[in-house]
């Protein structure tokens, strides 16, 4: 038995340890360069997975920037179809993304309303099925809701500095893109015979590109239609496009519209989140964006323009924008009939500066204003 005063230089393993670990490194080194070679071979880009932590960094950072700030509240449209290097050169504000996927803009356009540090520029990606669904409980509401719960400033800060190193990796490594990690990489994109193509990829400021030449057309649009059916995107093998299209096109036509008494109901609880930003010197505006084909078709089976955006507009207390009233937002054409390809979006950002009044040239009408 070792005595109390051996010294602890005894009980060290004997051998080349040294040689050992490094070796255990180099190869480690090797299959981790091996791998992002393999995945940049594959089209695999470095991208950020989205995350609770990511978006309330950007909503404690609306509130830090008062009136420098340009605050984006939506969904996928608003989130894949502007391009925040372009419009913090358009505007010499310091846009911040914080639409959802999938979401209601309800719930943050709330919570900007309720909180006296926003004093910035609100661009909300407006949908009626949003004021229509107004207490829906989707992702929005549970990230508000949490941001809420935990917004004196150094838990936020604290929480964001625990991800730096997460997201400065997911920033530069293939292997770690879109939430995967590199087993999940090696077996399913690089050892997998059929690949999932990565056409969205998401960027540090939360704002996402989608790249259509990735997906096979006009197989994805369709799949694309039948979500916005609320179906599964399923395509019978051998089935011809020109029976697609026509399926497609009964189906939307026997669409019947939303009630329109509902969304009219909440009108006013919408005009009074607006007046609240807008009564300490920020700005809102309330914005319709692209949409295409057969997605378009059932927007407007859905949410009939005269019923919806015309009621709406007539009685809205903040500025509004449709994107087919302005000549140079209406050219602009989506691949999967409800986004935009992630080369269309600088063009389409600058033209929607524009139509905004936002331009710090002057360029450009300014979108309608409040009907008082």
């Amino acid at each position: 038995m070792l005595s109390s005063t051996s010294s602890s230089n005894e009980r060290l393993p004997r051998g080349e340890w040294v040689r050992v670990l490094l070796g255990a490194l180099l190869i480690c080194a090797v299959f981790a360069g091996v791998l992002e070679l393999r995945l940049a071979a594959r089209g695999y880009r470095p991208a950020v997975a989205d995350s609770e932590e990511l978006w309330a960094h950007e909503r404690q950072r609306a509130a830090d920037l008062g009136d420098k700030a340009l605050i984006l509240v939506g969904a996928s449209r608003i989130q894949l179809d502007t391009d925040l290097d372009t419009l913090r050169a358009a505007t010499g504000l310091e846009p911040v993304q914080l639409a959802l996927d999938g979401s209601s803009f309800v719930p943050v356009l709330r919570g900007l309303a309720d909180d006296p540090r926003v004093t910035g520029t609100v661009i909300v990606d407006f949908m009626p099925r949003a004021v229509s669904e107004w207490d829906k409980e989707d992702a929005a509401i549970h990230y508000e809701a949490d941001y809420e719960r935990q917004r004196n400033r150094s838990s936020i800060n604290a929480q964001a500095s625990e991800n730096v190193l997460t997201r400065l990796r997911a920033r530069v490594l293939r292997s770690y893109a879109d939430g995967a990690t590199p087993l999940n990489s090696l077996l399913k994109r690089v050892l997998s015979q059929d690949p999932v193509e990565q056409y969205l990829l998401m960027k540090p400021d939360r704002s996402r590109l989608a790249d259509y030449a990735r997906v096979t057309m006009p197989d994805f649009y369709y799949g694309r239609v039948m979500l916005a059916l609320g179906r599964e995107p399923v395509l019978e093998a051998g089935t011809p496009i020109s029976k697609v299209e026509s399926d497609l096109r009964r189906e939307i036509a026997a669409i019947e519209p939303a009630d329109p008494e509902r969304f009219r109901a909440r009108l006013p609880d919408l005009n009074a989140l607006v007046e609240k930003i807008e009564a300490r010197g920020g700005r809102v505006v309330l914005v319709t964006f692209p949409t295409s084909g057969l997605v378009h078709d059932i927007d407007e089976r859905h949410y009939p323009r005269e019923r919806f955006w015309d009621a709406f507009t007539s009685g809205s207390t903040g500025r509004t924008l449709h994107v087919d009233d302005d000549a140079r937002l209406r050219g602009f054409t989506c691949p999967d009939g409800s986004h935009l390809d992630y080369r269309s979006r600088p063009a389409f950002t600058r033209a929607l500066a524009d139509a905004l009044g936002l331009s710090r040239d002057g360029a450009g009408t300014q979108a309608t204003a409040p009907n008082r």
